[in-house]
């Protein structure tokens, strides 16, 4: 697994990125906004990557794992639109452009509620301010003069991310008002995917990184709960609402789940 790689972005994701890549022998540069962390073992540069330039590292991947400081349309536009835009600016002085540019989108941007099945190729439809951002983000990832993926994430969940086992133990008192469909992803197995894309022989434009089973929130629910030893939810809603997202384009390639449902081990993990 040689070769260069530019992250931008060293949150969660991209450090698990990062250490998947270094295992491999890669060399990475990650750009973030704060300062360098000597203890994540390898380079870093602090750059605003919405109004500055982009550096030249010599990268044949870049993979682009952005976060919001504000959440707010104005900090989704900085967080997630202005760094794309700034990235096709820089490109045009770069010596030698990267062979690929893969970049960390959300199901958000579809929109859809009503329990519907979606694929890469379903219509985008965002309803919220946050969905619009992000759709405008994936618009100027098309416009980039090289190779490009969006990798459409569901829910993260992971260490550090326990919130939903948290609405579960305490769903006997105040219960979920609905029970949607519901879409999860574990981060290890996100991060593996972002590498997978990274060195698959070809690329579509979009893929859906998310699960291969699509589940009822109370089902999710009561699995947790059986988990921590709690009681099943008995009083348990007809499943209405959410969306099922398939990922069916990200299996062809070969990629394979560490996590594959949510009773695969992976709430373990938190």
């Amino acid at each position: 697994m040689p070769g260069r790689f530019l992250l931008a972005g060293v949150g969660d994701l991209n450090r698990r990125v990062a250490r998947r890549l270094l295992d491999g022998g890669a060399t990475v540069t990650g750009l973030r906004r704060s300062a360098a962390d000597p203890a994540l073992g390898f380079e870093q540069r602090s750059v605003d990557l919405a109004i500055e330039p982009w550096p030249d590292v010599g990268a044949e991947v870049v993979i682009i794992a952005l976060s919001a400081a504000q959440r707010d349309a104005e900090g989704y536009r900085r967080g997630y639109v202005q760094p794309v835009q700034q990235l096709g600016r820089s490109l045009q002085h770069w010596r030698t452009p990267p062979e690929r540019v893969i970049v960390v989108g959300s199901s958000r941007v579809y929109g859809a509620s009503d329990g519907r099945e979606l694929t890469e190729d379903s219509p985008i439809n965002p309803s919220d301010w946050g969905g619009d951002c992000l759709a405008e983000m994936e618009a100027a990832v098309d416009r980039l003069p090289v190779e490009t993926t969006v990798a459409r994430l569901s829910g993260i969940y992971g260490p550090g991310r326990d919130w939903l086992r948290r609405m579960a133990l305490k769903a006997d008192t105040t219960p979920p008002e609905t029970n949607h469909w519901t879409n999860r992803i574990h981060i290890e197995d996100a991060a593996a995917a972002l590498v997978h894309l990274a060195f698959a022989s070809t690329l579509n434009s979009r893929y859906l990184v998310t699960d291969r089973q699509s589940a009822p929130l109370y089902q999710v629910l009561n699995y947790l709960r059986e988990q921590q030893g709690y009681p099943t939810l008995l009083s348990v809603p007809e499943v209405a609402g959410g969306k099922r997202l398939l990922s069916d384009r990200l299996a062809a390639t070969g990629f394979e789940w560490q996590y594959p449902t949510f009773r695969s081990g992976g709430y373990g993990t938190l």
